[in-house]
């Protein structure tokens, strides 16, 4: 790791510590050998940055489990192992249209613990649903007292504004201007921070899942609404204040239905699952559930489930055309409804992406599905919560990570 000129012993050594920090988290378990190859810094330094690491709480070291002998020579002393501690964690919300999904999570990524709560679709008082995630948030915490909390990320389905997390359009929630992240703050005593779903599912994609060695990916997932989250120059795509990756609200038929946003024709309208639902036959708000009823329906022979899975397919590719003309990605993960309509009705929705005439830009995609399935978000506002820590991992006071976040 190069030293940039101007920076001091102690800024560079924070530098350094972050990095190594933020390797071990992200890679998992890693020797000391490899750290020094792949960090570019030499043995001591490495030993000298894992030491103090320790001595924070926030790693552990201990020999490998096995060692290998080199051929015609004896074998040196093993290189330790380097883990991520733990007890070091976050919390992890995730605010779906049916349900709250609270976990714990540790640094390196693992779910420890985790709490479901089912609620009805629609709109939801902002403080019953702070109240009810801070219940959910402490009964993990009473369930793992040695546990050291770092802070809480919550993933939201709409829009956030990034400068200060205030929701500003969330209508599976039936929310404007909520300022949901304030009131889970004061009411936790934790850092927290929020995020829209689809931007923390392409972030846990790209580190953790399908999308590990991609730069520029579309995520696109389905549920009511339809949501984007994109990697460009493997930056994250965020707009001026958070809001972009609104691709539900594309258009793409105009003699279509209304939208909630107020335009006519909009992407979510064709493939949204309360319009599969209703195009099924079936009661829309269901979510997930209602819509695995459907397609099991679609492949017993049911005539109508079988032309709304269809129909939603080919929208699906329709629309993902407009999503590659605009980014040229080199990967698509699917998400949500949208993965399972690949799952089941590939040749439809691959056919509609593939333009019939002309240049098609989708010929070298390659199109996936998400590899940490409804997960992704989850995981995603776990590494919101993490940034902090993973970007300055020195305590504010010598006695390490602060006792004052213990559960």
């Amino acid at each position: 790791m190069t030293r940039r000129t101007g920076m001091s012993q102690e800024e560079l050594r924070r530098s350094n510590c972050s990095a190594l920090l933020t390797y071990v988290h992200h890679r998992g378990p890693t020797t000391r050998a490899r750290l020094t190859t792949d960090l570019g810094l030499n043995r001591s330094t490495i030993g000298d940055l894992t030491s103090q690491l320790a001595s924070w709480g926030l790693v552990d070291e201990s020999a490998p489990a096995s060692t290998t002998r080199v051929a015609g020579r004896a074998s040196g002393r093993p290189s330790l192992l380097v883990t991520p501690s733990q007890q070091v964690c976050v919390l992890a919300v995730t605010l779906d249209v049916d349900r709250i999904q609270c976990a714990l999570v540790g640094l390196g990524g693992g779910i420890l613990e985790r709490k479901v709560r089912i609620h009805q679709p629609g709109g939801h008082d902002v403080a019953e649903v702070v109240e009810t995630v801070a219940l959910m948030c402490e009964e993990i915490l009473a369930a793992n007292p040695g546990s050291l909390c770092q802070g809480l990320g919550v993933s939201i389905p709409g829009s956030v504004r990034s400068s200060d997390g205030m929701v500003r359009f969330a209508p599976n929630l039936g929310w404007v201007d909520a300022p949901f992240t304030d009131k889970m703050q004061a009411r936790l005593q934790l850092p927290v921070r929020s995020g829209n779903d689809a931007n923390l599912g392409v972030y846990a994609e790209h580190l953790r899942g399908v999308a590990v060695g991609s730069s520029d990916v579309a995520y696109v997932m389905g549920t009511v609404g339809i949501g984007g989250g994109f990697l460009v120059q493997g930056q994250m795509l965020g707009g001026a204040q958070g809001y972009a990756g609104e691709v539900g609200h594309l258009l793409v038929d105009s003699a279509g239905g209304d939208c909630r946003c107020g335009s006519v024709g909009c992407w979510e309208t064709k493939i949204g699952s309360d319009h599969v639902l209703a195009a099924a036959g079936r009661l829309p708000g269901g979510g997930m559930v209602a819509l695995e009823e459907v397609i099991a329906a679609a492949e017993a022979g049911e005539p109508r489930a079988a032309q709304a899975i269809t129909e939603a397919a080919h929208w699906t590719g329709y629309g993902l055309r407009s999503v590659v003309r605009l980014f040229n990605p080199d990967m698509v993960v699917l998400g949500g409804v949208l993965r399972r309509l690949h799952e089941v009705r590939a040749r439809e929705l691959e056919e509609a992406l593939h333009e019939g005439s002309g240049i098609d830009l989708a010929d070298s995609i390659k199109l996936r599905g998400a590899a940490l399935g409804l997960d992704a978000p989850l995981l995603g506002a776990a590494e919101l919560a993490f940034e902090s820590l993973l970007r300055n991992p020195a305590p504010a006071e010598s006695a390490g990570v602060s006792d004052a976040l213990r559960a």
